[in-house]
């Protein structure tokens, strides 16, 4: 799949880094054993990676369509202009370039204009064509012949005042220089005062380099020799950087938060070379500014367990705690589905696996009676009262004793 090396860094906050190659060569995947490298290949295991890699393609503007172009050539062919016919100036070209003398820019006559030109080529050579025919093969000649400003140049600055001041003159055919135009005043200002971006322009640039320097960050452009001497004495360095380069994505995030929060780059960019959100940022450079890189890369644990609910477990142990006849029921012990029915009724919802759970975390088991006696008789419940004391603790063995 080939396209712009700038997509590179985005597509790695996307796909995984292992799978996605650059210049890879197509041949070993095709039957005729043909194809030359895709500048951005993906390897996709399964349907869904496939439609992810399809989707990240489509939001970035890469045309998966090009694969058919790279295994029609064993080289990308690129984009080429293709080449200008011109069926009737084709004899006359030469006598143009005599004309316009490549190798002497400067000896062409004074104020001689693209009419001359044509006047002089149907006057000597009975030329039959039309003035923009000519005029579009000057136009096209002096784009493509970008090295002829080059050696310009260098000739002015190589010869003293009046000899380069001459040269001017010919090469602007004797005109003076309109200094007030729009397009020559910025030049003018720049020499005796430099102009100062416009704030927007400078945030725009500023942003570009931030851009450009988590890329060679991320693509190991950078070592950790050029990172020390940018970033300073930061901890835990090497650390960040393994993540960053071996890592998964959640991982990399992460390890580039920390980073670029270093580099003083804005959450904004930051936010927007990752694709994550603000809050994600705030959160890891937050916390290895306070408890370093080792909590960064923890595995995360979810914070709204109801197990780990304190005002939950406190429900259940205390009603455990208290014999069951003060809550109306004609027992002496507690069954899972008591303890769900009288919780609910308290306006604690809870399942029975999940106070199971509880009591299993807090070193109690939980124990079936093999003999439970019942009976009506209001003389014996009293004496059960007076017998019960609900204050159980684990034993040594993990067990549940009641005393």
């Amino acid at each position: 799949m080939k396209a712009r090396s700038d997509y590179y860094g985005q597509l790695l906050t996307r796909l995984d880094a292992k799978r996605l190659k650059r210049n890879e060569p197509l041949a070993q995947y095709t039957t005729f054993r043909i194809g030359g490298p895709a500048d951005l290949f993906y390897d996709a295991t399964s349907v869904e990676d496939l439609a992810v890699a399809v989707t990240a393609a489509r939001d970035l503007g890469i045309s998966r369509r090009t694969i058919n172009k790279m295994l029609a050539h064993e080289q990308p062919p690129g984009y080429r202009r293709r080449p200008s016919r011109y069926p009737k100036l084709a004899p006359h070209i030469h006598t143009i370039d005599r004309l316009l003398i490549d190798n002497d820019p400067f000896s062409l006559a004074d104020n001689m204009t693209i009419q001359d030109i044509v006047r002089h080529l149907r006057r000597e050579e009975g030329f039959v064509g039309s003035y923009d025919s000519v005029r579009n093969y000057i136009q096209r000649r002096a784009h493509d012949d970008e090295k002829a400003w080059g050696r310009a140049y260098d000739l002015i600055i190589h010869l003293p005042k009046p000899r380069a001041l001459d040269v001017i003159r010919r090469l602007s055919r004797g005109r003076s220089p309109a200094f007030a135009s729009a397009q020559l005043r910025s030049f003018v200002r720049e020499p005796a005062c430099p102009r100062t971006p416009s704030a927007r322009s400078g945030r725009k640039g500023r942003r570009l380099l931030h851009i450009e320097w988590m890329r060679r960050v991320l693509q190991k452009e950078s070592t950790e020799v050029t990172l020390h001497h940018e970033l300073g004495d930061i901890p835990d360095l090497s650390i960040l950087l393994r993540h960053l380069h071996n890592g998964g994505l959640s991982r990399r995030n992460r390890a580039m938060v920390v980073l670029a929060s270093r580099r003083k780059i804005p959450s904004r960019t930051i936010c927007a070379f990752l694709g994550v959100g603000k809050a994600f940022v705030r959160k890891y450079r937050d916390m290895f500014d306070s408890k370093g890189a080792e909590l960064v890369f923890a595995p995360q644990t979810k914070s709204n367990r109801k197990i780990d609910n304190e005002d939950l477990r406190r429900a259940v142990f205390s009603l455990l705690h208290e014999p069951p006849f003060s809550h109306g029921i004609n027992r002496t012990s507690w069954t899972m589905a008591l303890l769900r029915r009288v919780l609910k009724e308290n306006g604690t919802h809870v399942g029975t696996a999940l106070v199971a759970k509880m009591i299993k975390a807090a070193g109690y088991k939980w124990r079936n009676a093999k003999i439970v006696l019942t009976s009506n008789d209001p003389t014996l419940q009293g004496e059960a009262r007076s017998h019960s004391l609900y204050s159980f603790k684990p034993t040594a063995r993990g067990g549940l004793l009641f005393d």
